[in-house]
């Protein structure tokens, strides 16, 4: 089946809602223009060198996307979500997102004179990125689709993202988990799902550390050596550490909690008496 595709005049608020459900591209068609994608940003970008890239910027998730929205929607989605705020898009690289390949939203802000100023954002889990296809190796799928390398992620999270961003346009509200935007993700870019496996922040830790959530540890800390449980794992690890000062948990215990960067760490068996421990169990949760 050939690619079907919105008209070229006129703008979004012309094109009606039936029209981007009526979208429709062939495999042979996503697989090329994706792949002419993929080859474009390489050449063009000044951090995309290779498909492993080492460094990611905002610039290149702005290109990437003028290129499929040039592709794929004939450059009217951008206009269009500019149409709707006054505001160009934003799009922006997260480090602390640590479940969700990437994020679109539309923020709104009062400013002076009691006017509300909106504009849309796309965001990416940079760091989730940049773990990936490093020390864990496992077969990556974004979006129902196996990924070999990073970029090929990257624009398997992109194409998710614009999905929500052309709900959010159309129709005002957007979520992965309607049938609406299962059906567009699967005929506009070939998508068999919406979920990601990136690697993930405590995958990483648990492949280059050996420490995972619930893992026993010791650290050194204004000169006394503790012990205590890995509660969490982000650019450092959240350690719980039994102390009668400290907040109460759920197992009725009191914990201070401790942010720890892993190289820091050592396990358990590592520590010299006297240090100060964290009893077995359950893991505790702040009430």
């Amino acid at each position: 089946m050939a690619a079907t595709r919105l008209r070229a005049t006129g703008s979004w608020a012309t094109i009606r809602r039936v029209d981007i459900l009526s979208l429709h591209n062939s495999p042979e068609h996503i697989a090329a223009q994706t792949a002419a994608i993929h080859q474009a940003i390489l050449r063009e970008s000044d951090n995309l060198k290779q498909p492993n890239f080492e460094c990611l910027g905002t610039e290149d998730l702005a290109r990437l996307f003028d290129l499929y929205d040039r592709a794929f929607f004939n450059g009217l989605l951008a206009q269009a979500a500019k149409a709707k705020t006054g505001q160009p898009l934003v799009f922006r690289l997260s480090s602390t997102m640590t479940r969700a390949g990437g994020k679109t939203i539309r923020y709104r802000r009062r400013i002076p004179g009691g006017q509300v100023q909106a504009h849309y954002e796309i965001a990416v889990a940079s760091r989730m990125l940049c773990m990936t296809f490093r020390q864990v190796e496992r077969p990556v799928a974004v979006c129902g689709l196996t990924c070999t390398n990073r970029l090929e992620a990257l624009q398997r999270i992109l194409e998710h993202e614009i999905i929500h961003l052309a709900e959010l346009v159309t129709y005002g509200k957007s979520g992965c988990g309607g049938r609406r935007f299962k059906e567009l993700a699967a005929n506009i870019f070939g998508h068999a799902g919406t979920k990601h496996a990136l690697v993930t922040p405590m995958e990483h830790a648990a492949a280059q550390h050996g420490i995972r959530v619930g893992s026993l540890v010791c650290f050194d800390f204004e000169g006394r050596r503790l012990v205590g449980r890995v509660n969490r794992a982000h650019s450092r690890a959240t350690v719980l550490v039994e102390d009668a000062n400290g907040l109460p948990y759920s197992d009725g215990k009191k914990y201070q909690k401790f942010y720890v960067p892993f190289g820091m760490l050592g396990s358990a068996s590592a520590c010299g008496q006297g240090a100060q421990q964290m009893s077995e169990g359950n893991e505790p949760r702040n009430p």
